[in-house]
């Protein structure tokens, strides 16, 4: 017996904005909670499973997920213009290595790594004091600038969700960072208005990885027919197994390839 799931982007995009909704908001009351209420029984260990600034917890696995998931459907994409030869498949494949890396680094916090070195190279204060984002921007400025090329040949529609979900990822991780890096320089981590902002900040990201998902969703059902889970059951064959199948219907077709 045979299943076929198809992947719909709408119903995707809805699952996951209910699933940041719900996190962002369990963030912020759960850190409301340590300001305004007194203590009750497993207060730290709810406020700290849940706070979005946190590592190791409920909202970083999620992010985890959404970031290995984008990769996996960039991976797909490769894929297929691989098949194709198309000029920008190397792009595709590029991206996927990306978000992927990006996801590692959602569970390792690789790039708080650097905060510390940079901070004393440049004697960093104020918007650069989680100095980290110094290295980083400039790298992102670099890819955004070599991948102009790629994000003006694809179709309208894709290009205004990437640039949307580039706006409000980078915005969250660079932008709002900046600002809650001279929060924290001048009044310190501990005060209410730098969790507002890390709420926001966070929220900004895992609304741009939602938009994105949505952009490769839809990009692959209208350009490459879909993509689809097929399970198999077994029948009375005792010979057949149960497995879980991920495909693309229309590889084989020629229509849109290009784009």
């Amino acid at each position: 017996m045979k299943f076929q799931i198809p992947l719909n982007p709408g119903a995707v995009t809805q699952l996951l904005l209910r699933v940041v909704v719900c996190l962002a908001v369990l963030s912020f009351l759960s850190q409301m909670t340590l300001y305004f209420l007194p203590d009750y029984p497993s207060r730290d260990f709810l406020a700290n499973g849940f706070n979005v600034d946190y590592e190791g917890n409920i909202p970083t696995f999620y992010s985890f997920l959404a970031l290995l998931f984008s990769s996996v459907l960039l991976g797909v994409i490769a894929y297929a213009k691989n098949l194709d030869s198309c000029r920008y498949k190397h792009h595709w494949k590029i991206l996927s290595f990306i978000f992927l890396y990006l996801s590692l680094d959602e569970v390792s916090q690789l790039h708080e790594k650097l905060v510390n070195p940079m901070r004393s190279l440049i004697n960093a204060t104020g918007f650069l004091y989680f100095s980290w984002v110094v290295p980083i921007g400039f790298l992102v400025a670099i890819f955004l600038l070599s991948y102009s090329k790629f994000l003006f040949h694809l179709p309208v529609s894709t290009r205004k969700l990437f640039v949307a979900a580039s706006a409000l990822y980078i915005g969250g991780a660079i932008g709002v960072e900046m600002l809650g890096g001279y929060i924290v320089y001048t009044a310190g981590p501990g005060t209410l208005s730098y969790v507002i902002l890390t709420t926001l900040e966070e929220s900004f990201e895992m609304v741009g990885i939602v938009v994105f998902i949505h952009a490769l969703i839809s990009y692959i059902k209208t350009y490459l027919g879909g993509v689809n889970w097929n399970i198999y059951i077994p029948g009375k064959n005792p010979q057949a197994t149960e497995y879980q199948n991920f495909s693309i219907p229309a590889l084989s077709e020629p229509a849109n390839r290009n784009l």
